[in-house]
């Protein structure tokens, strides 16, 4: 994932870099490179129980990250920096889960792969 993010002053572009577990959460990290300063890398924790209450699908935690961290960005000021290191929360995730619900496929899928 990359992005470009335009703010009130400045553009910024994001990169995601990859995902790091540990043995109670799963880290999210990203690049930011903000024009006329050095890139400085994001770091968003995701606690391991969401994942195992299904609350949260693993393939689903990139975007959510990726998500939060643009809207972060977008209201971040000199005065008010984006941590580092965030963590995600419940309400992150519902705040995520009501612009992607999750649902079934509209069609069924052909599970007979030979013919």
């Amino acid at each position: 994932m990359k992005a470009m993010i335009k703010t009130m002053t400045e553009t910024i572009h994001l990169r995601y870099i990859g995902v790091i577990p540990q043995s109670e959460y799963l880290e999210y990290g990203f690049r930011v490179e903000d024009k006329d300063k050095d890139p400085r890398l994001v770091v968003m924790m995701i606690d391991s129980g969401y994942f195992k209450k299904n609350e949260l699908m693993f393939q689903e935690a990139p975007d959510l990250c990726y998500q939060k961290l643009l809207a972060d960005l977008r209201s971040e000021t000199a005065e008010m920096p984006v941590n580092p290191r965030l963590a995600v929360t419940a309400s992150d995730i519902a705040h995520y889960r009501e612009r992607h619900p999750i649902g079934k496929s509209p069609r069924p899928r052909n599970r007979n792969l030979t013919h």
